[in-house]
């Protein structure tokens, strides 16, 4: 074992669901690597130490879902230093380039960014827009160039994503089907946007493969994947049990308590639990530590709350051998996170309030062993 760390983080409880584990463990790192990880790793050889003591030492999170094209983007900001001070490690830029303007998202942003920018590629051109719609004009889709885009840089493009919303209108199941065609061309997953969308929920699910992803899985907007009296639709259920994955993209107007809680106690936790920053209005979802909070709020135990933003995001992009775990000889992406018996009040996008009795806040956040002080 390898002494001399440049960087020791002492004290902490580990909690690294891919592993199960959940014990107090130091985590030792060098030259951006995690080196040791054991009870009372000897630290007077460390060029620097975190005393970690009453936190939670985790895998760097990974947030989902975010519009990090800032500048270019009508969605976009500057996604980088608010994952530095949220725990989080990789962010994934949900379409917000398209064939014709990814170069610029890899060099601009995914090469300049402290934390990791990996991408879903927009079927659409030109990515996501406001208004009008990316693919009020089917002409835009461009499925063949999507695949080529992400097939030529693996390192940063890792899906698709389409949005089903009321600009698309009747090209619905069409510009499903074409963003389908790009992820089998590329093997890679696809995202789909439902939120105020004409197509049927029952349509939506039974057209995606395992492994694809409806996000806004909560929104109250139409269509929920629950029905009107609360219940999951069947439909839903069926697509989660062979494989479509469910992710909470929080954004500020789509996520429902009622909803989430019914799904969750009918057995449908959210796969993945992400923001959906972006900069039209970041009032509900400030960070994903503050999400993570309203799903602890909801139920949800630390263990599944961390597993929805390490682990199960790194397997859906199929990064679960580089992300998503902590584990020696790995890059050291780590989050020190404090679970604080403080009661708190969060809510949900249409104005209800829940009473959270614990809330998660991120203390540091460490990118390939580089120290980032956090929001706590």
């Amino acid at each position: 074992m390898n002494d001399v760390f440049d960087l020791l983080i002492a004290g902490g409880t580990v909690l690294d669901p891919a592993s199960g584990r959940r014990e107090a463990l130091d985590l030792g790192v060098a030259a951006g690597r995690i080196t040791a990880m054991g009870p009372n790793l000897p630290g007077g050889g460390a060029t620097r130490t975190l005393d970690a003591r009453g936190c939670l030492v985790t895998p760097g999170l990974i947030d989902f879902h975010v519009h990090s094209y800032w500048g270019v983007n009508p969605y976009g900001f500057d996604a980088d230093p608010v994952c530095r001070k949220a725990g989080v490690t990789t962010a994934v830029d949900a379409g917000s380039a398209g064939p014709v303007n990814f170069l610029g998202f890899k060099r601009f942003i995914a090469e300049r960014s402290r934390t990791r920018m990996l991408a879903l590629v927009c079927v659409a051109q030109h990515g996501v827009l406001n208004g009008p719609g990316e693919l009020e004009d089917l002409r835009f889709a461009d499925p063949e160039g999507a695949a080529q885009t992400i097939c030529q840089h693996p390192d940063v493009a890792v899906g698709v994503k389409v949005r089903l919303h009321e600009k698309v209108g009747a090209h619905g199941p069409e510009a499903l089907r074409l963003a389908i065609q790009a992820g089998e061309a590329s093997g890679t997953p696809v995202m789909v946007h439902i939120g105020n969308t004409q197509m049927p929920i029952e349509q939506i699910v039974d057209m995606l493969r395992p492994g694809d992803v409806v996000t806004h899985c909560f929104t109250p907007l139409k269509p929920s994947i629950t029905d009107d009296g609360g219940r999951v639709r069947p439909a839903v259920l069926r697509a989660h049990d062979r494989g479509v994955l469910f992710d909470v993209g929080h954004a500020n107007r789509h996520l429902n308590f009622d909803i989430a809680r019914a799904c969750i106690q009918e057995g449908l936790a959210p796969d993945i639990i992400s923001t959906d920053l972006h900069g039209r209005g970041r009032d509900l979802a400030v960070d994903l530590p503050t999400v993570l909070t309203k799903f602890l709020a909801l139920g949800m135990s630390p263990e599944q709350v961390i597993s929805a933003c390490t682990i199960r995001p790194a397997q859906a992009i199929d990064w679960q051998d580089r992300l998503g775990r902590l584990e020696v000889g790995r890059e050291a992406d780590v989050a020190v996170l404090e679970l604080r018996d403080e009661g708190t009040t969060v809510r949900d996008c249409v104005g209800a309030e829940m009473q959270a009795d614990t809330r998660l806040v991120a203390r540091w956040t460490i990118r390939a062993g580089e120290v980032f002080e956090a929001n706590g």
